[in-house]
């Protein structure tokens, strides 16, 4: 189960440490005691086979009622399998890397309870170094059914302010080419106009970004660098057949739900199969000034609009709360568009935002 070493080892950003210390010198109950009794977050740990070996009392309070946490069982009575499982593969693709300079000692991501309504936000980590074989994990659980929800309604609201401005700008525009009122009266109307949309717009740019700063505070979502996520976005995608061409960037981060992110990819590629003749695929990964994009290209004509927005209303199959395409990018504060990537090739781009740091 654990592993003796000399040295304690931190679990994940807590701040206290749990000694691993080999099972065969504490009988259960100390090593319940050990493993961070006090936590409030559940904490579960794991054989190689996902069995439950031990846990703590917080976790118990999680699923205790349901009388499917007890050593022996699996993880995946209590959480969906899927999420945890890509976790601890990005997990193990990490260990592989010859450069680990980025090695990140856990891998962040939501998971929702089997056949309920309880989303947790989950951090796994191998309870001993993968080379050792037997591949046994510690997942903590910490539960934020309070504020998460698939379809926010705070930034579902806030997105809906988005078409009034485009049109109050395009009202402003129109009334400046057209000269029908008389000069003093046009003059006051246009100020107005131009004041109160220039007022509207700093306004909703300061709820967003307000919004954005409350929910980092609550998010999900993993920062990984481009040169781990470029090279593990290419791993899966290559697997898929689908040649991937990535200029990474240490420096840069980006925020993801890696096993979303994965779901989108798949879920894009396979639409682009489906409606081009030609099954030439590739995928491009790079940084912009602002965004990473990742960039599927084919032969042949762009998809339209109609067709992407179309695409976004579609609902991820295996997507934890059946969640569509556009929830989900939106989530990840998101987007993706289709357009000519040269003379012979279309491509359509899936973009997110770089991690912004306050000495940027």
């Amino acid at each position: 189960m654990f592993h003796a070493v000399t040295e304690p080892s931190t679990l994940f950003d807590q701040g206290i440490q749990i000694p691993l210390i080999d099972s065969f010198y504490m009988d259960q109950g100390s090593l319940l005691k050990t493993l961070l009794y006090e936590l409030k977050d559940g904490v579960i740990v794991c054989d190689s086979g996902a069995r439950i070996t031990l846990f703590n009392q917080a976790a118990e309070d999680l699923f205790g009622q349901y009388k499917l946490l007890k050593k022996g069982l699996s993880l995946y009575a209590l959480c969906y399998q899927p999420p945890v499982e890509e976790a601890l593969r990005l997990l193990a693709y990490q260990h592989s890397l010859s450069s680990q300079a980025q090695m990140l000692p856990y891998i962040q991501f939501i998971n929702k309870a089997v056949g309920r309504n309880q989303y947790f936000r989950c951090r796994v980590s191998f309870s001993s170094p993968p080379s050792a074989g037997k591949k046994s994990f510690v997942l903590v659980l910490e539960d934020i059914s309070a504020w998460y929800t698939p379809e926010n309604p705070l930034l579902l609201k806030i997105e809906e302010f988005r078409a009034p401005m485009t049109n109050i700008r395009a009202a402003v525009e129109n009334l400046t080419e057209y000269p029908e009122m008389s000069p003093v009266m046009r003059s006051a109307f246009e100020n107005v106009l131009v004041q109160e949309t220039h007022n509207l717009t700093k306004a909703f740019d300061d709820l967003a970004r307000s919004c954005n700063v409350l929910m980092q505070t609550q998010n999900h979502l993993m920062e990984l660098s481009t040169e781990v996520l470029f090279n593990y976005v290419a791993h899966h995608l290559e697997h898929q057949g689908i040649p991937v061409t990535a200029t990474p960037d240490t420096a840069i981060c980006v925020k993801v739900d890696i096993y979303g992110l994965l779901l989108m990819l798949n879920f894009l590629a396979d639409k682009i199969r489906l409606e081009q003749t030609k099954k030439e695929l590739t995928c491009k990964a790079h940084v912009g000034e602002q965004f990473i994009f990742l960039d599927f290209i084919w032969p042949g004509k762009y998809m339209a609009t109609g067709s992407v927005s179309a695409m976004l209303e579609e609902q991820l199959e295996y997507s934890l709360g059946e969640m569509p395409l556009g929830s989900l990018l939106h989530v990840m504060d998101g987007d993706i568009w289709s357009q000519q990537h040269n003379k012979k090739k279309s491509m359509l781009r899936l973009a997110l935002p770089i991690v912004k740091r306050a000495d940027n």
